[in-house]
Order: C-alpha cells, then structure tokens, then sequence
C-alpha cells in the first residue's frame, strides 16, 4: 500500500501539472511567446543551466531556445517569476524605446543586491528613482566629469600605471587596470584616492562580493526559499556577511564627509548629496542616507566591473589579433606621437582606435544580457501580448553576433564600424544601454576606456608570452563576463624603436 506521505505528493504535484496546463492554455488565447514547458517547482531552471553549461553561457542558451522555438521572444519560468527574454534587434530596440519597460523587479536577489533598500539608480524606479538619477547627472557636471577635469583626474591615474608597469616585462593586465579605475570611483564619490593598504583591502572586498554573487545568486534568485533551510550551503550567509562590511566602508566614509562638510565647498558627489539632504530637496524627496549608500553601491559595482572588464577584454583582444595592434599603433604615432600622453580631445581624431574599442565590445561583451525590467502595463512587443507585471530581459549578444547585422560576426574586424577613414555610428551596437535607462555614468566610462587604453597601446606592445599556451577568448560565465585570467609580455615600444634602428644600421 503506498504510503500516505507519497500519496499527499503525488496528488501536489498532479495539482501543479494540471494547473500549468490550465495557464498554458490561457496563455494561448491570449498570444503569449512560446517556450519550454515549465515543470511544477522548478519551472525551466534546470534546463536552462544544463544549457548554458554545455554552450558556454547563458547568453547563448537562451539564443539557442529562440532558434528552438523559432521566436525572438520567448517566456521560461525562472523559480516562481516568468520571465519574457527578447532576442533580435527589432525586440530589443523596442524594449529600450518604450517607457511601458522601464520598471525594475523587486525581487530577493535584488533586495540581496541592494541592501533591502529600495533605492538608488540602478535597481529603482518610480518618481523617487526619476529625481536621483536627474540629480546624480547634473552632479557629474558640476563635479567637471563630464568636462576637461575629468580627462585630466583619469590622465593622472594613467600616469601611474605606465610607472608601475615601467620597463615592461610578464604581466596580470587585471592587477594593473584594476586599482586605476577603483581610485578613479572613488575619487569621483570621495573626492581622494586609497592609500596602498586600504586599496588593495577593498579590492579584496569587492572581489569577494563578486564572487559571492556569481556563486549563489542564480540559486537564490530562483528559489529565495532555500536560505530558511541551508543558509550556509545557499551562500545566503556569506552575502549578508559581505553586504555588512561593504556598507560598514561606505558608511565610514559618509561619517567622515558629515563631520567635515561646508556648505557651498562641495568637492565631490557625497558633498552635494549631503547639500541636498541638508538644504535642498531633503529626505522627503529621497535624499537620505541610506540613498546615499545604494548610490555609491551602484557606482562601485557597475563601474568597477564592466569599465575594468572591458579594458581587460580590450587589451586581451589587440594581444590576440596582432594586424589590429599594428595598425592601431600607427594611428597612434602619426597623431600623437610618443612625447605626450593621449587626452581625451583626441578621441576624434583617433577612429582606429575607436573602432578597435567597439568591436572588443561587441565580440567580448562585458553584459551580454541586461534588464531586468518590470513591464508597467499591458503591452505588446512583436504582436505578444506581454502583461503587466511581467519581467523582461534582453539577450544583446543575440543581436551583436547577428551575421544579417555583422558579417563574420566570430571574427574581430574594427574596420566594421569604419567608412572612408571615419567611424561610423551604429544603433545596434549597445553597450551602455539607451533611452531612459541609459547608464548615467557613460560619459566617466568612455573616457577611461579610451584614455587607459590608448595611453597604455601607445607605449607598450603587448606580445604572447614566450613558451606559454596562446592566448584564448576563453570566458569566465557569471553575471557578467569575463576574461579567464592570463598574462601578457609588454614591451617598451622606445626600446623596440631602437632595437629596429641598430638592425638598420
């Protein structure tokens, strides 16, 4: 006789099956986007990782279902959330256009993300999420990083790392970028750098966080539940734990600013929100500390993350693809020349350089699947009923390896963005994302991606180290993407220069 306890089970999960049934059915009539059945508890998760494991990523395991269900948009439940993934540029373009998409989930992980707090300018939306992140842009202006200042601040801190590369040798190109840009942040929020020691320390918080998210946080995403039943396997304590010391910095600092704020001496971005949480709009509008905190969490995380990523990307892709490196380098010469440092007034006239950048962006994207976003009414996207409520995320990898859009679109080719010596504008390469959650910090971005980059082109070249494996386009899969680590040999390019000139003599 079947015991009570597996019959109680059996008849749950009949219940379920059946119930799904019903939805499907619902969702039919009202013109849904297909996908894979999703199975009572678990929904499509488990085929979901299985897939991303075998193809390498989710980016293209979730292409590779668009392919299998023969739409560019398709819905998988994820736990308990279904989600709408939008494949192709007709899609995506239409999502970043159109205001019905621009909510945010407030789900666990994102909760886990931010602290508990609803707040800041990545994971908020809303009236309160409008005033921040109108506030935080014209703040970057007033503090000049949208201006010369900020070229000259990065051209400082480019400065020190051709000093701590110096003559070159074997390298990790991740520890040398890596401590530019966090300084870079830091003094753009703080208004002062680390020192040496306090640097490296919060270096090793920040990649403790980040590794403590790729580890767990799908997981717990999917099935918030499991941290009640196994908060130390789950990881659940080991994030809260890594969340409290981070905020324990951030707020150490903001004590520091209270202590020594002046109004009307603002020096940098805790100074003017400390202005507008005292004499401006104030916490009715926002303004308040714990805001305050979310928004230097957004800052650190995006920035340090995705700009020293891309840099990583980009010097492994000119180490890969030496013709490019070559040509990059004599663009280089012919306009700047060796006698002074790249500034950011060059960038017009260096679209080799440019191209170059672009195209390490889309066949090495740091982000290959951004959102979500929380659909704020009843819509349609692509002729698909899509509902209120419902979560969106969008595949870019999908739309920058299109071959209609990218001929070859496996292989590195600046010249793609090039026409008669000029860079050509591209609306379907997205990296900072568009419309009105367009990444607020872009213009910082951009000017440390080209001046680190192209300071460093300049004086070095970056060559396979000697009786190692060549290098691969090999990627760690988490949140984002990035580089396995490798190392480089840099060569001086004044002693390569002399070294041609004795061979000619």
């Amino acid at each position: 006789m079947m015991p009570v306890e597996v019959l109680l089970l059996l008849i749950l999960v009949i219940v379920l099956v059946v119930a799904e049934l019903v939805r499907q059915s619902s969702l039919r009539r009202r013109k849904s986007p297909p996908g894979p059945f999703p199975w009572p508890l678990v929904g499509n998760m488990k085929e979901l990782r299985e897939l991303s494991v075998k193809l390498d990523g989710q980016h293209k395991a979730l292409m590779e279902l668009s392919q299998r269900y023969g739409s560019p948009v398709i819905s998988l439940k994820l736990g308990r959330t279904t989600t709408i993934v939008v494949n192709g540029s007709e899609g995506i373009q239409t999502v970043l256009g159109s205001e019905e998409f621009d909510g945010r989930p407030w789900n666990f992980f994102i909760k886990l993300r931010n602290m508990g707090k609803k707040k800041g300018i990545t994971m908020n939306d809303g009236p309160e999420w409008k005033e921040i992140r109108s506030w935080f842009v014209r703040s970057m202006r007033s503090i000049g990083f949208a201006r010369r200042e900020m070229s000259e601040f990065i051209g400082e801190e480019l400065e020190q790392i051709l000093k701590n590369i110096g003559k070159g040798g074997v390298r990790e190109m991740k520890r040398i970028i890596e401590p530019a840009i966090i300084n870079v942040l830091w003094t753009f929020a703080t208004g002062k750098g680390f020192d040496e020691d306090r640097l490296q320390s919060f270096m090793k918080l920040m990649e403790r966080r980040a590794q403590a998210f790729d580890m767990t946080g799908g997981l717990i995403s999917a099935y918030p539940w499991i941290r009640h039943i196994a908060p130390e396997y789950s990881g659940y304590n080991l994030l809260v734990t890594v969340n409290n010391e981070f905020r324990a910095v951030l707020m150490e600092t903001i004590e520091e600013h209270k202590k020594n704020f002046v109004p009307g001496s603002e020096a940098d971005l805790i100074d003017m929100f400390l202005n507008e949480m005292y004499a401006g709009k104030g916490p009715q509008a926002g303004f308040d500390e714990d805001q305050l905190v979310i928004i230097l969490l957004d800052i650190l995380l995006a920035g340090l993350n995705v700009t020293s990523t891309t840099l990583q990307f980009l010097f492994l892709n000119v180490l890969i693809n030496q013709d490019s490196q070559r040509r990059l380098h004599e663009e280089i010469d012919s306009v700047i020349g060796l006698d002074k440092l790249p500034e950011f007034s060059d960038k017009s006239k260096l679209p080799y350089v440019e191209a170059v950048i672009l195209e390490s962006q889309r066949v090495t994207p740091v982000v290959p699947i951004i959102g979500p976003r929380r659909v704020l009414r009843d819509t349609k996207l692509m002729d698909y009923d899509i509902p209120c409520e419902s979560f969106v995320i969008m595949n870019l990898y999908s739309m920058h390896s299109d071959p209609k859009l990218y001929p070859e679109p496996r292989s590195f080719k600046p010249e793609r963005f090039l026409s008669n010596g000029r860079r050509i504008k591209d609306d379907n390469l997205i990296v900072f994302g568009r419309g009105h959650r367009q990444c607020p910090g872009i213009a910082l971005a951009k000017s440390a991606l080209f001046l680190l980059f192209t300071g460093v082109m300049q004086r070095y070249e970056l060559l396979p180290v000697p009786g190692c494996e060549p290098p691969s386009l090999k990627v760690k899969s988490g949140i984002t993407l990035s580089p396995k680590p490798y190392d480089v040999l840099l060569v001086p390019r004044t002693t390569l220069a002399s070294d041609k000139d004795g061979i000619d003599s």
